[in-house]
């Protein structure tokens, strides 16, 4: 590996609110590309991440943009009686990541010269799919009520859910991308419950919705630039880990809903929320580079 490849990215999950972290690599992609030994993601994360790294952003947000039209609910319970899901999010979704694989899309995203790795959570032992599933999201959300700053979760692999990593670039079709980044992003109704190389996965945050440590366990990674994807606590921020890492968050809640697919305007402001905040943190990541 180039010497100077000694930068990972980790990329968090938060649904919509991820594009934030779009917003930002429109503006560092140039600096960062040349140094990034790994890229590291998580749910939405793992979706900027074939954004970013297929050459495919432009006509998959257009395409996501269309295929959202005339959506006014995000639940429809009606869509039951036709033997489908309340959410229609799953296969928007599906098809949008399709979509951005397509076209070269795919060939691109395993010609990069770094792993691109997908966090994934496998069942607990013996537990059945939708026992596991109430049982997961219960532990995740109590764990953010009693640890507000919290940013690396515990509570899932306590409970037995095991970390599963892949690799994008071992994708062989556009519909492995789809399935593993579904697989990373599984949350129950609104995406259903992942399946990929024969494991029943769920979304990766049961483990850490913040993946640093998969990327830092690349070699030659040096130091990390983690982009989160809602506000956190000043005193979690910044230069940590003895400025191995740098932590990145919206300085205010981003102007869209982690699930909301009714107002594709807000994804839009959201990704420009990031292009605008990406100054604030030019200095910090000018000494994260300097290594």
């Amino acid at each position: 590996m180039n010497d100077r490849r000694n930068i990972a990215l980790t990329l968090a999950g938060g649904g919509n609110r991820a594009f934030f972290q779009l917003g930002l690599w429109h503006r560092w992609s140039e600096r960062l590309l040349p140094r990034l030994a790994a890229v590291a993601s998580c749910s939405a994360g793992a979706c900027v991440a074939v954004f970013a790294f297929s050459g495919r952003e432009i006509p998959a947000r257009a395409f996501w943009i269309a295929r959202r039209s005339g959506m006014t609910r995000n639940l429809d319970w009606t869509r039951l009686v036709r033997g489908k899901g309340p959410a229609p999010h799953g296969e928007v979704y599906r098809d949008t990541l399709l979509c951005a694989a397509a076209e070269g899309g795919l060939e691109r995203l395993r010609a990069q010269p770094f792993p691109i790795l997908v966090l994934t959570a496998g069942f607990p032992r013996g537990v059945p799919t939708g026992v596991g599933v109430a049982v997961g999201l219960a532990a995740y959300n109590l764990e953010k009520r009693l640890r507000p700053s919290m940013i690396h979760p515990s509570f899932g692999r306590r409970i037995g859910f095991v970390p599963h990593v892949y690799d994008l670039r071992g994708c062989e079709s556009p519909e492995d991308v789809a399935d593993l980044v579904i697989a990373s992003s599984s949350t129950p109704p609104f995406t259903p419950v992942g399946r990929f190389r024969g494991r029943r996965l769920i979304d990766g945050g049961m483990i850490d919705n913040v993946p640093a440590a998969a990327a830092e366990r690349v070699p030659g990674v040096k130091r990390n630039l983690v982009l989160l994807t809602r506000p956190y606590p000043s005193n979690v921020l910044g230069e940590q880990s003895h400025g191995a890492r740098l932590y990145v968050a919206p300085s205010q809640p981003v102007p869209v809903e982690r699930w909301d697919y009714t107002r594709p305007d807000l994804v839009d402001a959201t990704v420009e929320m990031g292009e605008r905040e990406a100054s604030l943190h030019d200095e910090a990541l000018a000494r994260l580079l300097a290594v």
